[in-house]
């Protein structure tokens, strides 16, 4: 008999990344967990398969991502909890601690995967569905453990990352467990310098891939200042990580090379597409003069 598996779902950092790269997969994955589990099984395994001796789903229950024509034009995760438990997750509430923080669902997992090192029943594989890089180090402690490790992600995943695992499911395979297409990677999730995406994080791709698609739908200038926030409502690890390491929102938006780009008056536009905000009206320094100054 094959050793048990030990399951850990990010599930806010993969559903904002194929949300941003296809919705409809995005939510198969949120509201069909059970089907995806039991194909994951039965990948690369053989017969008999894996069995899931624990299965866990960490999940911010006031996160959303933005879904325009929805209630409130969002879609929260708490409304897939329900379906997460009734395929056999132990799903754990892992709120924001801070405002504008990012939840604290990694450390969760790291803290509960190294517990059961120490269970008496061996677990021999863990496998993490996140596209999170910081998972890196955990995976060398496994590894140097002698336990199998397996990454499920949508996004393009950090070198190191994916070099570490034994095994490593990206977005077409995921495709194919949730009865997709199982095609490859958009283009439109893969945007701007090629080394900045592949070693991102899986929240940076997803910002790149919402970026670019509301870019390409604009019919107008975008405001940055809206821009901004609705990219920190759907990824409040954006702005707590300093733009990924940019600093600022503007030059996470340089690193993008979004095509035909123009930046001014807090605006960015296609200048083949757009035409430029107004101008806006600036008021004269200097008083006027007074009746009798002279």
């Amino acid at each position: 008999m094959q050793d048990g598996s030990a399951i850990f779902v990010d599930f806010d950092n993969v559903f904002s990344a194929l949300w941003a790269i296809d919705g409809g997969l995005a939510i198969r994955f949120a509201t069909d967990p059970a089907n995806w589990l039991k194909g994951l099984a039965e990948t690369d395994r053989g017969e008999e398969g894996r069995r899931w001796l624990v299965a866990r789903c960490y999940m911010n229950p006031s996160g959303w991502v933005s879904a325009p024509g929805e209630q409130n034009d969002r879609i929260w995760f708490y409304r897939f909890r329900a379906d997460f438990v009734k395929a056999g997750f132990e799903v754990l509430d892992c709120p924001t601690l801070t405002r504008g923080a990012k939840n604290a669902a990694d450390i969760r997992i790291v803290i509960d995967a190294l517990d059961l090192l120490d269970h008496r029943t061996r677990f021999g594989e863990f496998v993490f569905v996140s596209g999170d890089s910081d998972f890196t180090p955990l995976l060398y402690r496994l590894r140097s453990e002698d336990r199998r490790t397996m990454i499920v992600a949508p996004g393009r995943l950090s070198s190191a990352y994916a070099a570490v695992a034994d095994q490593a499911l990206g977005f077409d395979r995921i495709g194919t467990l949730l009865g997709g297409s199982g095609r490859e990677l958009p283009d439109d999730a893969c945007v701007g310098p090629a080394e900045a995406v592949l070693d991102g994080s899986a929240d940076e791709q997803a910002f790149a891939a919402l970026v670019r698609r509301r870019y390409d739908e604009a019919r107008a200038p975008l405001n940055l200042s809206t821009l901004s926030s609705e990219v920190v409502r759907g990824l409040p690890g954006a702005k707590s990580s300093d733009w990924f390491g940019n600093g600022t929102f503007r030059k996470a938006l340089d690193r993008l090379s979004l095509p035909n780009v123009r930046f001014a008056q807090h605006h960015l536009w296609d200048e083949r597409r757009h035409s430029p905000p107004a101008p806006m009206l600036i008021a004269e320094a200097s008083p006027s003069p007074s009746p009798g100054d002279g």
